[in-house]
């Protein structure tokens, strides 16, 4: 922890610059992350290392938290978002470049990205940008509202992986990713992730009525559209309410930004039609001879594929969203290090070898970042692609070939959750 916690402050605290010196101090801070992982997996400290974990996890995102976020502007965007909304203008309506909203530009104004291009976040996360804005529109009040959703997210993970020891919260809690892209970046991803979470949790109960868990996986949606992958599989498992509810809460929510109308999706269209890097798969599929778009048909194709076949074997909910969103991940033309937040949490439980490697490798796409800054181009060479997508790929190809799936950091754990799991099933 101590290793993780000084190379992660090294960069928050001044070495940002990529490559050179975040790149070693992240390599130095996930290595050490590995290590405490295999430290925990030992059945003997299966139990007694949770409060340890929950300590060390907090002081690590403490160390970041008060730092400027300097690897990326999102949060800036959010707060845009808000600012403008809480100044009674709906977000959708105007890129933050338009001259009609000149007069509301403030000092951090030239930090938003792509101010030419409409807001692409959906409603749910917009209701929060105002809530928040209202309070002030500055960077260290949208971070502790996505600071109080990540440790939501990891008090979900403790409870979905009762009697699985430490190891899952670990994975969770001390993740660099996590703490980089969340206390310190302020990246919004756990407030989507953590209803969708809940939806994991409920989806098993009986006793619970089945909207509940498809109202919380269309909360999720309403953040970031992720969780709609795995719509078909909450349809077989839940039934017909569950799937209404997850409908029906963004569409809901979309209500009071109407007024927008046709400009509505206009971010989305943006991004969804010009938008590309750090496509891994989706840059060999862009090879192919045809339609322009055929990567991205055959990418949705093979996603829809994933999401029947969860459905009609009856996919445990937090499987479906592994694959269903991981896939989606995998073919996109856009990867982001931050969007692998939402397959880390099902990453965790399953301690998955492949989908824990991406979440260290998926950082080294910030290595172009100087230069982009630089020049206007973000340098994306073969050898960075292969390295950042194609090590994590191989693992999950072999540890599915042979059938290993949720084993490697796990397997001492192994132990520990047989006695354990034993011990829980005589409380149901």
């Amino acid at each position: 922890m101590a290793v993780e916690a000084a190379a992660l402050w090294g960069m928050a605290w001044g070495g940002s610059g990529t490559p050179w010196p975040a790149m070693p101090l992240w390599v130095a801070a996930f290595a050490a992350y590995l290590g405490a992982a295999r430290y925990a997996a030992a059945p003997h400290r299966a139990g007694s290392i949770r409060r340890h974990v929950w300590t060390a996890g907090i002081v690590l995102r403490v160390g970041v938290f008060p730092a400027a976020p300097a690897l990326s502007e999102d949060i800036y965007r959010y707060i845009w978002d808000g600012w403008v909304q809480a100044n009674g203008v709906n977000p959708y309506a105007h890129p933050p470049s338009a001259s009609a909203l000149e007069e509301l530009r403030t000092a951090w104004w030239p930090l938003i990205n792509h101010a030419d291009v409409s807001t692409i976040y959906p409603p749910g996360a917009q209701i929060v940008f105002a809530l928040l804005a209202s309070a002030g529109p500055a960077w260290w009040i949208f971070k502790l509202g996505w600071l109080a959703a990540d440790l939501l997210v990891a008090r979900l993970i403790d409870r979905l992986s009762s009697g699985r020891g430490a190891l899952p919260l670990l994975l969770y809690l001390w993740s660099p990713l996590v703490v980089v892209e969340v206390a310190w970046s302020g990246h919004l991803d756990p407030l989507g992730v953590a209803p969708m979470l809940g939806a994991v949790a409920l989806a098993g109960s009986a006793a619970v009525p089945a909207w509940r868990s498809g109202a919380l996986l269309g909360l999720g949606a309403a953040v970031k559209f992720a969780p709609l992958a795995a719509l078909p599989a909450l349809f077989r498992l839940r039934g017909p309410g569950a799937l209404a509810a997850a409908v029906l809460v963004p569409l809901l929510l979309y209500l009071p930004y109407v007024g927008a109308g046709p400009a509505l999706f206009d971010g989305l269209r943006t991004y969804a039609d010009v938008w590309a890097f750090n496509g891994g798969l989706y840059r060999a599929l862009e090879r192919l001879p045809g339609h322009p778009d055929l990567a991205k048909w055959i990418g949705a194709s093979v996603v829809g594929a994933i999401a029947l076949r969860a459905a009609l074997r009856r996919w445990p909910l937090e499987r479906a969203l592994l694959w269903t969103v991981g896939a989606a991940l995998l073919l996109s033309p856009t990867l982001h290090p931050w969007y692998l937040l939402w397959v880390l949490p099902f990453a965790c439980l399953s301690a998955n070898r492949g989908w824990l490697l991406f979440s260290g490798t998926v950082f080294l796409a910030y290595a172009g970042r100087d230069a982009y800054l630089a020049t206007g181009a973000w340098p994306e060479p073969a050898w960075l692609t292969w390295l950042i997508h194609g090590t994590p790929l191989a693992l999950l190809a072999w540890d599915g070939w042979r059938g290993r799936g949720s084993q490697g950091l796990a397997r001492r754990e192994g132990v520990a959750r047989g006695e354990e799991g034993r011990e829980g099933q005589h409380g149901g």
